[in-house]
């Protein structure tokens, strides 16, 4: 007979993961983050967690680099700089295939080196002001930063907060090395081969590029000392990050101590726009976040993971874990998927070592956000800024019909490249 605990888990699962996959049919119109907060508040009023599990399951490190992140793009949004960028891609864009092109791009080579939640957060905004400076669909360029975010950030453990967890707590050797190495080449495949890829898939939304107004760009930079602040904090960020991953310098210089410095040095500037930098932080993720963490943590205590993981392969080998990370993150999404992992992959014997398992658990839960709304919180974050803007949101079923063809390709390519290609280091 099942414990108690265990069906209790296991209905708030189905409510909490229910009430998103079901959004947008009939009248179920329940925002993912606030969904998951009332999957968090039954884990705890129904005892599946104490109040004190709850608060310590939350990862403190993920949620500060979050904000951390957040607060750079919310000083960019403010300043200007990204309808100023907006404007830029447009007027040098004749036709939406351009314009997939450019964002899908720029997204991914942003997202290398700083967190593709940030990145999905910070060019949301950009992509909404489109519709409002021409008459377009923005829908297909929502859809090109989503994949863009995603694969972009495998490359690096700075990409996405999983990658950072696996970074930090797996204890393999100089993780920005070994990333770089054995992601960046195959994620550059990728990348090529989705700009096609995308164009097939919106093949009808090509549509002309028409500009309502022509105005200077500079005129939308309507604070141009906050953006140069923002921008020079992010290049000195990038080379930091491989700095002190080289050279050790210091174990409270990390990448979540930096970034966290780099916020707290835009807040001491910003001025006059101090408290609209911090309005425009993106919170509701924060909070989907705090929800997830908690949820998550039920469904290990109450036995509903390992139920889950039992009918999955092991996570000791390359398959084992690319097939694990691709489906558990569809249930859980791929941030807590891996923070729950990687004690389960230390009490079955992967060591620091073993770099290909690691690697494979990064690229496996990092490319697993394009198969459904749910396994990215970058997903999540694009459609709920668009609608907070008065944008168009993502439905679970049109994301599916977009991300498994991608999915099924992105696999394919680091699956490959992983089982064959092994770079002494």
């Amino acid at each position: 007979m099942m414990p108690t605990r265990f069906i209790e888990d296991a209905v708030i699962l189905a409510i909490t993961y229910g009430l998103i996959a079901l959004r947008g049919i009939g009248r179920i119109n329940v925002q993912p983050w606030a969904a998951m907060l009332l999957g968090a508040a039954l884990t705890v009023v129904l005892g599946i967690l104490t109040p004190t599990q709850a608060l310590s399951s939350i990862n403190l490190n993920v949620i500060l680099f979050l904000i951390s992140l957040f607060t750079i793009s919310s000083a960019l949004e403010v300043s200007g700089f990204f309808s100023y960028l907006a404007y830029r891609l447009l007027i040098g864009s004749r036709n939406i295939g351009k314009l997939i092109l450019r964002i899908f791009g720029l997204s991914a080579l942003l997202s290398l080196a700083l967190s593709n939640d940030g990145i999905a957060g910070a060019f949301t905004p950009v992509i909404v002001s489109m519709r409002k400076q021409a008459r377009i669909n923005i829908k297909p360029l929502l859809y090109a930063l989503a994949f863009g975010v995603t694969i972009g950030s495998v490359a690096l453990p700075v990409g996405n907060p999983q990658n950072l967890l696996i970074a930090l707590e797996s204890g393999m050797p100089k993780p920005f090395i070994i990333f770089t190495v054995y992601l960046l080449p195959p994620t550059a495949i990728n990348a090529l081969i989705m700009y096609p890829l995308l164009l097939l898939l919106f093949r009808d939304d090509n549509d002309e590029v028409v500009i309502e107004e022509t105005r200077r760009p500079e005129e939308l930079l309507v604070n141009r000392r906050l953006a140069y602040i923002a921008i020079t904090i992010l290049l000195i960020l990038i080379p930091l990050y491989f700095i002190t991953d080289i050279f050790n310098i210091s174990p409270y210089l990390t990448p979540v101590t930096l970034t966290f410095t780099g916020a707290a040095i835009i807040y001491l500037l910003s001025g006059n726009d101090r408290r609209n930098v911090a309005h425009n932080v993106d919170w509701t993720t924060i909070l989907f976040f705090i929800g997830l963490f908690i949820v998550s943590e039920g469904a290990l205590e109450s036995g509903v993971l390992n139920a889950l993981a039992h009918y999955l392969p092991q996570p000791t080998t390359l398959l084992g874990v690319f097939i694990s990370g691709l489906l558990l993150s569809q249930v859980i999404s791929n941030v807590p998927m891996v923070a729950l992992y990687i004690p389960l992959m230390r009490e079955l014997g992967v060591t620091s070592s073993n770099s290909i398992i690691w690697i494979g658990l990064a690229a496996s839960s990092t490319i697993a956000g394009n198969l459904t709304l749910i396994g990215a919180a970058s997903n999540v974050i694009i459609s709920e800024a668009s609608e907070k803007r008065g944008g168009e949101g993502f439905g679970f079923f049109e994301f599916m019909k977009y991300g498994i063809p991608i999915t099924i390709v992105n696999t394919i390519i680091y699956y490959i490249w992983l089982s064959y290609i092994h770079v002494p280091l």
